[in-house]
């Protein structure tokens, strides 16, 4: 009996032990993991750590617990281990209290639902969140969050003002609470219910978290006019140190004493129009970039202006002659070289872009845009160790630039680092929150590894953020498709046609990015599944009358015709073309049996567009292996066994098929 009870109670204690282990473990490791990574400061931060404030640099990983302050117009960019994106303005305190793990991977359990937990003693703070459960805490009131993007301000005497962007925040109190939904925005005081109104112009209440690139201007080198307040140059060097620190409303006040000293000054013209053109609002930007060069046609920076409005609205050709204009005006003008570089690279020529990129380089070395750009052309000349020595040289002399963490991100799905590749493209997304392509590649980015959740929200943001942009379709036409949302692919496919001048889509409008993949992926199929096979050979036709040389054409139209019978002849010789003229990718030559074998029978699975035709949509060095087969009676067989891959500049393809088909004629 006493021996039964000492096994019993043995038991009971180890039971009790591993119950802890279990229990303890996962929320212990919570704590353990770091809170997240400083990506970006401007002028000075510090963090509170082991009891004393310690300078705080870019890179830096943060533990929770730790307190974050920015100085006199500072600003930083926070990514946290949970998803979680914030940016602190000038003089604000941030307290990381708890952060939750991320949630990608694991199973949810009830020791995995720790929420973060942030405090904000002052100052202001913009939050990007994507689903995690989130509270940030306040002296007057508490915003619990899940899934949206908002801005927090804590004023004088307790009060504090949210404003929301998107999705819907709790703010409450003891003394009540109420729902902001987007558009909307709450004030609350200490020992007051919060109150809710209507947000007029929701950017206005983030304009300080977005990036504002600045413009040179050889006049800019006279000390004398610098230094002189009744000069107009004095108060656009103003502006621009003002849009430096985000602050965007001094800035205008500045430019504003700039035009009232000279209504002629060009520069000043040139730099609203970049403020209005970082806002997405492209009809006053335009406006300001044609005074700019009507008040000074001999300025080079008035011509560089045009050049990024008319590059926003898709006109290539009218960007790239007001680029060259610009670099006419000064030839050693980089900011001049390296958009005609860009605008270059985007239509293809890539020689001219190189040279041009070169010459930019030698007159700004450390000009972080110039060395983004030439990363890119390392990248489309399969350079990717100089790509990737490029994007991280441009992170480290301008840690507020989105587009080289973008870059880089590419860089590292070529070597198949997919969660450093998400987190780039996150950082990009963070730094520019207001760039509808870095949202539409961060959606592209999160189907790829199959987090279609996030991929979704993504690509509705980059629809928000730029109606006119057909990338996030054509991005959500791919992922509908592959989750069997057929009819609500066609929608989007159709739209991204109409916002495409109706013709068909096959890549971003990142001019930097050849976007491969995303060209290779065959659409005839979206439409196939519908029935509207003979739609998706009028607009491959189409494609073709505009572009006789756009391999993505061939092989839309190609697709088509895969599935129409008495075609066969026609769908290889539209295949033989895209491959023909098609760059390096997973897939040089397809060996498949739609292409070769003209009796198969139809829909055994060897005759319809097989899985591994279908790209990803990241170019990544890897080999891949497809095998199939069909088994039919009458001895009727055939199988496929296809090996593809591609590793930098070289790519390559086999395959061996048999087939046995014992055909019986009926009289």
């Amino acid at each position: 009996m006493i021996s039964t009870r000492v096994f019993s109670v043995r038991w009971l204690t180890r039971f009790y032990l591993l119950f802890l282990l279990l229990v303890l473990l996962p929320i212990y490791a919570a704590w353990a993991q770091d809170a997240g990574e400083v990506v970006s400061i401007q002028g000075s931060a510090e963090v509170l750590r082991d009891g004393r404030w310690q300078p705080l640099r870019s890179g830096e990983a943060l533990a929770p617990g730790e307190i974050v302050r920015t100085g006199e117009g500072s600003r930083a960019a926070i990514q946290l281990t949970s998803g979680t994106q914030i940016k602190l303005n000038a003089r604000s305190q941030l307290e990381l209290k708890q952060i939750a793990p991320p949630s990608e991977g694991f199973v949810p359990t009830a020791t995995q639902v720790v929420q973060s937990l942030l405090r904000v003693l002052s100052g202001e703070i913009w939050v990007r969140n994507s689903g995690e459960a989130l509270e940030i805490q306040t002296v007057p009131a508490t915003a619990t969050i899940r899934g949206t993007e908002f801005n927090l301000a804590v004023g004088p005497g307790d009060s504090a003002q949210l404003a929301v962007l998107n999705g819907l925040v709790e703010f409450s109190n003891p003394q009540g609470s109420v729902l902001v939904a987007a558009n909307e925005q709450a004030e609350v005081k200490l020992g007051e219910a919060p109150r809710k109104s209507v947000l007029l112009n929701p950017l206005d209440a983030v304009q300080w978290s977005f990036y504002y690139p600045g413009l040179s201007d050889p006049a800019e080198g006279d000390p004398s006019r610098r230094a002189d307040p009744n000069s107009s140059r004095y108060w656009t060097q103003t502006a621009q140190q003002h849009l430096l620190h985000g602050e965007v409303a001094q800035a205008r006040q500045a430019l504003d004493r700039a035009l009232a000293l000279d209504p002629n000054d060009a520069l000043a013209y040139g730099l609203r129009s970049n403020i209005e053109l970082v806002q997405n609002h492209t009809a006053p930007a335009r406006a300001d970039a044609e005074r700019a060069v009507a008040a000074d046609p001999s300025s080079s920076a008035a011509w560089l202006s045009l050049s990024l409005v008319k590059q926003a609205e898709f006109d290539l050709a009218g960007a790239l002659a007001a680029a060259r204009q610009a670099v006419k005006l000064d030839p050693e003008n980089a900011q001049a070289l390296i958009q005609e570089s860009s605008l270059l690279f985007g239509m293809g020529r890539l020689r001219e872009a190189f040279k041009l990129a070169q010459r930019a380089r030698k007159q700004a070395p450390n000009d972080a845009f110039v060395n983004t750009v030439w990363g890119f052309l390392q990248l489309a000349r399969f350079q990717i160790e100089p790509a990737r020595a490029a994007f991280e040289d441009a992170i480290r002399q301008d840690s507020t630039l989105g587009l080289p963490h973008l870059g880089l991100g590419l860089v590292l799905f070529r070597h198949n680092q997919t969660e450093a590749a998400v987190a780039e493209m996150r950082k990009a997304t963070l730094l520019e929150p207001q760039v509808s392509l870095y949202n539409s590649y961060l959606g592209k980015a999160f189907y790829e590894v199959k987090q279609d959740r996030r991929a979704q929200k993504y690509l509705e943001r980059a629809k928000q953020l730029d109606p006119h942009d057909p990338t996030p379709w054509l991005y959500d036409a791919i992922r509908l498709q592959s989750i069997n949302r057929p009819i609500e692919a066609v929608e989007n496919l159709q739209q991204s046609l109409q916002l495409n001048d109706d013709r068909a889509v096959y890549r971003s409008r990142l001019l930097l990015d050849e976007d491969i993949a995303t060209r290779e992926a065959t659409l005839a199929g979206i439409y196939e599944n519908l029935g509207f096979g003979q739609l998706a050979q009028v607009e491959a036709t189409k494609s073709l009358s505009l572009d006789p040389t756009n391999y993505s054409a061939h092989r839309f139209l190609s697709d088509s015709y895969a599935y129409r019978p008495r075609y066969e002849i026609a769908q290889v010789s539209e295949l033989l073309q895209a491959q023909l003229l098609q760059p390096i990718n997973i897939n040089p030559i397809q060996p498949s049996q739609v292409a070769t074998n003209l009796n198969i029978l139809a829909r055994t699975g060897l005759s319809t567009m097989a899985f591994n035709e279908y790209m990803s949509l990241f170019e990544r060095d890897r080999t891949q292996l497809y095998v199939s087969g069909t088994l039919g009676n009458n001895r009727t067989g055939a199988d496929k066994v296809v090996v593809s891959g591609v590793n930098g500049p070289f790519s390559y393809s086999s395959s061996r098929s048999l087939e046995k088909l014992n055909l019986i004629n009926v009289l």
